[in-house]
């Protein structure tokens, strides 16, 4: 690589790293600074699942390498009682070896008006009502693909809408760019959410609920197809189509509407791809726990108005032991099942439109790179392209960006525990892998980590080594060394 590229300048510029976002975060009117090296070694040349998943892209799938990290970031001042405050970051990733590439895998300003906040750029963060430390990834944003650049106004912390506090709402509006993938070129995303906490802050228990919503969108055809007699070789993207998206309106007819640049979608469809979920959660906080309860249901087309995909969805239990210094601080208890998809028949014209089934998660007609960006799963690491299901037949699709398999039933535990000053964190998942209705597959995979994290001075070494059976995945054993100084 040459030092002149403008990615390897922007590494220099950003001067700094960090393993996480909340370790790199100082509230106060300072930037923090850190930088960060390291390698990965495995035994089958693929970094084994739990080192490589919902780390935002930066962990290639193959293996040995190494990686250079930088970061920089400042908070917001911690004066609450500003009404103004700004902050930024950035940080980028230099990864050699086996898989050679730059990534400016954050790079952002944002602005805070009271409650509100205005963003731009590429930023980590997840949705869904989780446990954000511990969790195998919330289905629907998770954390595991290289953060989408976008432009979001926000209320990024619950805040009371009424002055006991009794009720109090958090939310998104977004705009982001895809750039171009595997068929269409220059398409978009739009994004929401709403969540909602019933109960006092000094309640003990609190009720949550809320929605978001992503949708694929826009975008010019790398390869025209034809509907119908009629070339189309652009999806719509002027305001009347922006304005079916953002409603989620279905064009209520069996003609096929077909338009370049304009609304357009299948009689009976919507405009773009449209996914996400409804979640609930249950919280109570004793004098020296808090758990928490949550559900993540699917959506993707009308399976779960018509309740017949409700058995699908992420459960989870988090337990977190209050102001614990040692032994175990936090376990999280997870089962994901993607297995129903509202049944293997589909609604079909002149049928039982409640069918509603083969939903086919994550994958679309249109946007064949379905519900990925740069390669990754944006959702559930459970769920991924057929590159990264290394112990499959790579020719089981022509496209290896294509995911085959999607019906999966996983269970996930994972603890946080520490002694003296050094931190783990242990996690083992066990999954069975049934592909597609259309490419039915039968894989278990029982995936294991342990982390070891301590601090030396103004130094972070964090080890971790990750082992994979046999079967969806290849049989693996690999190690993360990773070594970090904050300035």
């Amino acid at each position: 690589m040459k030092t002149s590229s403008p990615l390897f300048r922007a590494i220099v510029f950003c001067g700094v790293l960090g393993q996480s976002v909340v370790q790199a975060q100082h509230p106060g009117k300072k930037p923090a600074y850190s930088v960060e090296a390291g390698a990965f070694l495995s035994t089958a040349g693929t970094n084994p699942f739990w080192i490589r998943s919902n780390e935002y892209g930066e962990i290639p799938l193959k293996s040995p390498g190494f990686t250079l990290r930088a970061q920089m970031r400042k908070e917001y001042d911690s004066v609450a009682t500003k009404k103004f405050s700004y902050g930024y970051g950035a940080r980028a990733v230099l990864n050699v070896g086996s898989t050679n590439q730059v990534l400016l895998s954050e790079i952002y300003g944002k602005l805070r008006y009271r409650a509100f906040e205005l963003s731009a750029g590429r930023r980590r963060e997840i949705q869904g009502l989780a446990d954000t430390t511990l969790s195998s990834g919330s289905y629907i944003w998770s954390g595991n693909a290289l953060p989408i650049p976008k432009v979001e106004i926000s209320l990024p912390t619950y805040t009371r809408i009424l002055k006991n506090g009794l009720i109090a709402v958090k939310g998104n509006f977004a705009h982001g760019w895809f750039g171009t993938g595997d068929s269409i070129r220059n398409y978009f995303l739009h994004q929401k959410s709403l969540y909602l906490r019933i109960g006092k802050p000094t309640w003990r228990f609190k009720f949550y609920g809320g929605f978001n919503h992503q949708v694929q969108w826009g975008g010019t055809l790398l390869y025209p197809r034809i509907d119908r007699g009629v070339t189309i070789t652009k999806y719509g993207s002027d305001l009347e189509s922006y304005l079916y998206v953002v409603g989620a309106k279905s064009l209520y007819t069996q003609d096929l509407v077909i338009q370049n640049g304009k609304a357009s979608a299948e009689g009976g469809n919507r405009v773009g791809n449209h996914l996400g979920t409804f979640d609930l959660g249950l919280e109570y906080e004793g004098n020296t726990t808090k758990w928490f309860l949550y559900r993540q249901s699917i959506y993707e087309d009308g399976s779960l108005y018509h309740l017949n995909n409700i058995a699908d969805g992420l459960l989870g239990l988090s337990l977190s032991r209050k102001q614990a210094t040692r032994g175990v601080l936090r376990l999280v208890l997870e089962y994901l099942n993607t297995t129903s998809q509202g049944g293997p028949y589909p609604s079909s014209i002149g049928g039982d439109d409640r069918l509603r089934g083969r939903d086919d998660y994550f994958n679309n007609g249109r946007y064949i790179d379905g519900w990925t960006y740069k390669g990754q799963t944006i959702g559930t690491p459970f769920i991924m392209p057929l590159r990264y299901t290394t112990g499959l037949p790579q020719n089981l699709a022509l496209n290896p960006n294509l995911i085959i398999n999607n019906r999966v039933k996983a269970f996930m535990v994972a603890v946080k525990s520490r002694i003296s000053n050094v931190d783990f964190v242990t996690r083992l998942s066990v999954s069975e892998n049934l592909g597609n209705y259309d490419l039915p597959l039968t894989f278990h995979q029982t995936s294991l980590q342990q982390s070891v994290v301590f601090a030396y001075h103004q130094y972070t070494f964090h080890t971790t080594v990750a082992y994979d059976s046999g079967g969806l995945l290849k049989q693996n054993v690999g190690v993360s060394l990773l070594a970090k100084r904050s300035f």
